[in-house]
Formats: C-alpha cells, structure tokens, sequence
C-alpha cells in the first residue's frame, strides 16, 4: 500500500491566499479509505445532540470521508488532537464542537456522527477524541470533522469533509471484509470468527488473558452497527465429561460477553451465548498446545433475513 506522510485534510483546504499552508505531523501514515458522498443531505455534528444541527440548518450536499492509519504510534490521541487544533486554529479556522470518550456521549452520539463502520475506522471506545471546526473564507469546504483514536501502538484518524464541490485524493477504495479484519483464521466451512488473544485457565471459564483490541474492533463493529447480531459459541478441550464440558463452553461464552456488555457498553440484545464443549476442536486434544487452541470461544454474525 502507498505511503504518504501524513497530511491531515487541510492538504486540501487551503486558505484563500495561502495555498502552501499546509497542516503537517511528523508520521509515516497510509491513507487506507476514501469515499465521497453526493446529492444528499449530511448533518455536521455541532454537539452532543444531533437535533443541534438540524436546528441550525448545519446540512451540506456532499461529504468527503477519509481515513488515515499511523502505525508504530506510541502516544494517545491527546497528542494528535492539540496538533490539529493548533493548526486549525492559527488558519483562523473556527473551532465549534469538540469532545472525548468519555464526554462526547454513548451509542447515540457514535451513531449519529458519520463516524465509519469497521473495518474502514477502529474506534477505541477509551481513547477517542472528535473535533469539528468552520472552515473560515475556504471556497469548497465549509465543515470539516476529525474522529481520532489510538489503538495499542496504532492510531487511527477519520476525516470527514462538508462542502459544496469536494475532491477526492484517491479513487482506491481499500476496505477490507469485517472477519478477515478481526481475525485470519475466519473458516468459511463452519461461517466463524477465532477471537484470537484469549487463553482460559483449563476447568475454568476464569480469562486469563485477553487481546481488548480485538474485542474492542467486535464491539465497535456491534455499537455502530445496531441491527447487527452475533452468536458467542463457547468450546473446550476434551478433558471431563460431554455434560460438564457443555456447561463450561457456555460460562466462557458468557464471560466474553460480560466484557463486551460491561466494558464495552454493547447492547445485550445483540449478543446470544451457546455452547457445544469439546465436539468442535480445531486441533489435537493429546497434547498441551492443541488443548489451549482447543478452550476458546467464537463469534458467528448472524444473518439478517430480507
């Protein structure tokens, strides 16, 4: 994939009379989405409540949306936030909404905010910030919002332009199918998705560890997604009795979804738990690795009947 150093949208929003002011950072980033929208009518997110800018007609016929990925990032979006807003800022761009996780507002707001599904945009539901600013004295552009999210070491930026005759940089569209994003061991013979990163104590349906990106890309998936459906399917090694094995595949299905609905605030109608014990190992269960790949749980996505 191309690299660009990263060039927030401003490379496109010049100020009239000074085209080479550009905003810059310093990051390796790819532009890994791109899509505009024409001939309708997109709400630009002014706060909290979207009713905010319908009352205020904050409405524009076309919507540029971007996202660019900076691997190896190992700071927090606070970082990237106080760049761009200095340099929005000092164009004497208008800074009229601004938020973070855990101010800007639950499921409501996320959905409302064209904020992009997964796999185009991670969501890091602890570590995101959302800035929107009025594009002062720009011919093209009137509105432009940033949704900004660190991952472990990734960080994640959407740009979402409002304007009247907008352009995009790259006709390449790189989405990416949502299993294939959460998980390489996506099997289409059995239509489910290996959470990768969770290890159970044997006997137990206790995590001992587990990868919360991974969760947090389903759970990101299920929030902006709110007709979506998922299946957790709980599996063990083949040590014990079928009974007891049934019982203990379903409480890990159940543990993992206590951290989607808990820590993640998922809807608990979007997620059904189940079991099947060891009848469905995808691996020997006569050695110590092979039992470990053994005790898992998987995600199947529920059809949506036409």
């Amino acid at each position: 994939m191309k690299t660009f150093i990263l060039i927030l949208s401003l490379l496109f929003l010049p100020k009239i009379g000074n085209s080479n002011d550009i905003l810059t950072l310093p990051y390796s980033a790819e532009l890994t989405y791109e899509s505009l929208s024409k001939n309708g009518a997109f709400y630009v997110v002014a706060g909290k409540d979207i009713n905010l800018s319908k009352e205020n007609n904050l409405i524009s016929p076309q919507m540029l949306q971007q996202v660019w990925k900076i691997n190896n990032f190992n700071n927090t979006s606070d970082e990237i936030s106080q760049r761009v807003k200095e340099k929005l800022e000092s164009n004497d761009h208008k800074i009229i909404f601004e938020c973070e996780f855990n101010s800007c507002g639950g499921f409501e707001f996320r959905f409302n905010s064209n904020i992009l599904n997964m796999p185009e945009m991670f969501v890091n539901l602890n570590d995101y910030k959302f800035i929107t600013a009025e594009m002062i004295d720009n011919e093209r552009v009137k509105f432009i919002s940033y949704i900004i999210s660190v991952g472990e070491d990734t960080a994640y930026i959407q740009i979402n332009q409002f304007g009247d005759d907008l352009e995009k940089k790259q006709e390449n569209k790189l989405a990416k199918s949502l299993s294939k994003s959460l998980s390489a061991n996506f099997n289409d013979n059995r239509g489910s998705i290996i959470i990768e990163g969770l290890k159970f104590k044997p006997g137990s349906a206790e995590i001992l560890e587990s990868d919360l990106i991974v969760l947090s890309n389903l759970a990101n998936f299920l929030i902006l997604n709110k007709n979506e459906k998922i299946i957790l399917v709980g599996h063990t090694d083949a040590s014990g009795s079928i009974k007891g094995n049934i019982k203990l595949s379903k409480d890990r299905a159940k543990s993992v979804q206590n951290i989607f609905i808990k820590k993640f605030n998922v809807n608990p109608n979007q997620i059904t738990i189940n079991g099947v014990g060891f009848l469905s190992p995808i691996a020997s269960n006569n050695t110590k690795s092979g039992r470990e790949k053994n005790r898992r749980v998987e995600v199947i996505i529920v059809p949506r009947s036409n």
